[in-house]
């Protein structure tokens, strides 16, 4: 899959002030909610899906795609698009453990915490900004590169503008 950041927006999201005691429910959304992982306006419950991938990834055990289109309360086809920036970020990943004579397959989260999942979301972004720093200096470079030879060409139309008057005038005063 092909990471795809661009359409990552992070929200200026804060705890609720107004309750005496926050719940992990209430810091769970605002997590979800700041880190952009729900699509749109979607009834997606995302808050309650990073605290069943911490649960299940605590006893190392993958989440199917059809658990997760339960916890989330959508279908299973639109999972697969509710959980895809999560996968963009690095939070989660497709694993297969093995388990008896098979193996168990589903998603789990990349990291043991939510700290851990940021620094992970971190380093993502920031590689990205990095990529878009060195793409930004090749625009600027090009563009002051063209800026100048388009000074420079002008320039040089005036110098010989000019000669070409100096040799009217003379041609004009021998005449």
């Amino acid at each position: 899959m092909k990471k795809k950041l661009s359409d990552i927006v992070f929200q200026r999201i804060s705890p609720p002030d107004h309750k005496a005691a926050l719940t992990s429910d209430d810091l769970s959304n605002v997590i979800v909610r700041r880190l952009g992982l729900k699509r749109k306006e979607s009834r997606a419950r995302h808050d309650k899906l990073l605290l069943e991938l911490i649960k299940y990834r605590k006893d190392n055990l993958p989440l199917s795609i059809e658990q997760i289109s339960q916890v989330l309360c959508v279908s299973q086809s639109q999972t697969y698009e509710e959980i895809r920036k999560w996968r963009t970020l690095g939070l989660v990943e497709f694993v297969k453990i093995p388990a008896g004579n098979g193996f168990i397959k589903g998603y789990m989260l990349t990291g043991p915490t939510v700290n851990r999942l940021l620094d992970r979301v971190e380093s993502s972004t920031k590689a990205f900004m990095r990529k878009t720093r060195r793409i930004a200096k090749d625009f600027d470079d090009l563009l002051m590169l063209e800026v100048t030879r388009s000074a420079r060409d002008a320039s040089s139309k005036t110098t010989d503008e000019i000669r070409e008057e100096d040799r009217n005038s003379e041609d004009a005063e021998e005449n």
